[in-house]
């Protein structure tokens, strides 16, 4: 049964998280083994595992180099007295790369110079944070505000 309904508000209850596990950690593998059969019947075993292992080493390369200089960056912030938020997630990101570029596969390694990119990776942070900001609200506090001294306040001189 693909959706159940509730029986008091007849409306659909949403079908698990599992599916989406299934897919991720199943379904996902197996396209890239799939992919990666399909470029090795074009290019050759041996060049094949090469790109791997290659796509892996650059892309690591790459991911240290910016990922030493966005800890800078954050560095720099914090002395300064800023909350370095976006080299955070900067960091982060890299830090994503990084680890999809050591995976084999085809699509992890697109995936992964993708996010090595400056320009598309600002674009993907700035999706990320709309979605955090969104998704997980802060409670703002209430904070009566200071309007000056009331009557009752007495200052002793």
């Amino acid at each position: 049964m693909l959706f159940q309904f509730n029986m008091q508000s007849g409306r659909p209850i949403k079908p698990g998280a599992k599916w989406k596990w299934l897919l991720l950690f199943v379904g996902f593998p197996l396209l890239e083994l799939w992919l990666i059969l399909k470029l090795s019947a074009v290019m050759g075993w041996g060049a094949t595992i090469w790109l791997i292992l290659m796509t892996g080493f650059i892309g690591g390369t790459l991911a240290h180099r910016q990922g030493f200089t966005t800890l800078q960056k954050i560095q720099l912030d914090m002395a300064q007295g800023r909350m370095p938020a976006g080299a955070l997630l900067d960091g982060l990101l890299i830090l994503v790369a990084g680890l999809l570029l050591i995976t084999p596969g085809i699509i992890t390694d697109l995936v992964g110079f993708s996010l090595l990119i400056p320009p598309l990776r600002r674009l993907i942070s700035g999706r990320v944070a709309g979605w955090v900001s969104q998704r997980f609200k802060m409670p703002q506090p209430h904070v009566k505000p200071q309007t000056g001294l009331d009557d009752d306040d007495v200052i002793d001189v």
